[in-house]
């Protein structure tokens, strides 16, 4: 059910509306960033963006602890109360809180059958569905085209959309003919959308590379504050 977004947020810019056409249910988006860019940053604020407009997000993090993505989600809550002084940290965090749900798998443990059985647990345990899953922390480098397939498979049979994040490197400049690097240049078929982080002066840019079936879209550059992770105009 689409419930409103709080009074007074309605002016917080939002990456996935900024985008014109978000992640739908059943299509896969990925962060693309080095190392330190902020990769998780963004993923836990596309994440807020849907518990405020009232949907149910399920956070998965891999080989991370879930009281650190705990402490991000409390920091952007604590930046939109600073940006938008008539809302209550308290009571944004008692709305969010119901509608998330964090589960780690450390030590290499996950898989898309894991992910399955996870889902099925908290469907049946806790009634709880996700309308977006948001994945932190998936290997790239190692992770083959089968686990990526296996991730589409299940966004589409649980109607979830699905973000996640893969790590670029600097020593490795491959990319395919449509400008789409590594590690996402053999996989970009199976993705919808695709952005790419960016340092800039002052700022981190958001390049959308693919959205649907277009590449390179011409569409508005955004920009992330870089200490509150924020999107600035």
């Amino acid at each position: 059910m689409d419930i409103e977004q709080p009074t007074g947020l309605d002016s917080m810019n939002m990456i996935q509306e900024n985008l014109g056409a978000p992640v739908g249910r059943g299509e896969l988006g990925v962060l693309l960033a080095r190392a330190g860019v902020g990769k998780t940053a963004c993923l836990t604020h596309i994440a807020l963006e849907h518990l405020l407009h009232g949907f149910p997000v399920l956070h998965v993090c891999i080989d991370e602890i879930p009281e650190k993505i705990k402490v991000w989600y409390h920091e952007f809550l604590k930046n939109i109360v600073v940006t938008h002084p008539m809302h209550d940290l308290a009571k944004l965090q008692h709305r969010i809180e119901p509608l998330r749900f964090i589960l780690a798998y450390l030590h290499h443990t996950f898989s898309p059958e894991k992910l399955e059985q996870s889902l099925q647990n908290l469907r049946d345990q806790a009634q709880f569905r996700p309308a977006m899953v948001v994945m932190d922390g998936l290997d790239f480098d190692h992770v083959s085209r089968s686990t990526i397939e296996a991730l589409r498979d299940f966004a589409r049979k649980h109607e979830v959309s699905m973000w996640m994040s893969a790590r670029t490197h600097r020593h490795k400049s491959v990319a395919n003919e449509h400008g789409i690097p590594y590690p996402c240049n053999e996989i970009d078929d199976l993705l919808h959308t695709i952005l790419l982080l960016e340092p800039a002066p002052s700022a981190i840019q958001l390049k959308v590379l693919k959205q649907g079936d277009r590449y390179s879209p011409e569409l508005p550059v955004m920009f992330l504050n870089p200490q509150t992770y924020l999107m600035q105009l």
